[in-house]
């Protein structure tokens, strides 16, 4: 079963109220829930896959709540900033699931843990003149695989850029034309829509410049939302959506019918 596409809906003014209702993507959220409770998931023993999947899907579902409740309160533009966490989510666990041959993409994920505990070993000696030293033989053994492992790159789990992850052909689908689709436009697009917002650049205060020659007032100046804002409810309710899809394609729980469902919550009016 592809991924569905998430399209955007046009907005003939600004501020649109035409976005997901926060009530029904809370709904949403709410059955795709119980849906990954109740299909009663056991984790394979060292099978990293199965753990970290279920992990992402659990966290997200929380950040999730927690992007309606901003932008119930109106807090749009904050809730775009969780939303980016969603949606590098919904790229990186594609990332992670893509590889069938081996277990090295998660098992680098999963690692990543140790070195987490090498930076901080480091940093908190230079700057506050404490050095751990580890004594649990496992913590060791994580440590010495993660000083091997991100020798190059110590400060991010991953050697491949998200742009890559995301333009990389998927190996569980093909589309009607026996071609494999990527999710290059979830990062082209919208991750780069929604880091604009995320970073404390100029896209991200225009709404906010003084006038000249006025009094400074730190409300809004300008009352218009950006696409992003205005349709975060509804991407970020497809992301987390796209999370649940992928955790049933890649441990095959053959529950598409009521996936389905679902979606057709997501696109109805």
């Amino acid at each position: 079963m592809p991924a569905p596409p998430v399209e955007l809906k046009q907005r003939d003014t600004p501020m649109s109220k035409s976005d997901l209702p926060v009530r029904r993507a809370n709904n949403i959220r709410r059955i795709l829930v119980a849906m990954i409770d109740g299909f009663e998931i056991c984790p394979r023993r060292m099978h990293h896959l199965d753990s970290v999947s279920l992990a992402l899907f659990a966290r997200m579902a929380e950040l999730h709540e927690s992007i309606c409740l901003l932008a119930s309160k109106g807090r749009r533009r904050d809730a775009v900033i969780l939303g980016r966490t969603l949606c590098e989510a919904a790229i990186t666990l594609y990332w992670l699931t893509n590889d069938q041959q081996s277990d090295q993409r998660v098992n680098r994920y999963v690692k990543f843990g140790g070195q987490v505990i090498l930076e901080n070993i480091v940093r908190v000696e230079k700057h506050f003149g404490y050095k751990h030293l580890p004594r649990d033989k496992a913590e060791i053994e994580l440590l010495r695989e993660a000083k091997i492992l991100f020798r190059e790159h110590r400060s991010r789990w991953n050697d491949v850029a998200i742009a890559r992850m995301a333009a990389e052909a998927d190996t569980y689908n093909k589309d009607k034309e026996g071609k494999a689709p990527n999710i290059e436009a979830q990062y082209e697009i919208f991750y780069f829509w929604f880091s604009l917002l995320a970073h404390p650049c100029i896209e991200a205060i225009q709404n906010f410049l003084p006038r000249w020659g006025m009094p400074f007032k730190c409300s809004r100046s300008k009352l218009y939302e950006s696409i992003p804002e205005q349709d975060v409810v509804f991407l970020s309710t497809c992301w987390l959506y796209s999370i649940a899809l992928r955790i049933q394609t890649v441990l095959k729980l053959r529950r598409e019918d009521e996936l389905r469902k679902v979606w057709a919550k997501i696109k109805a009016k």
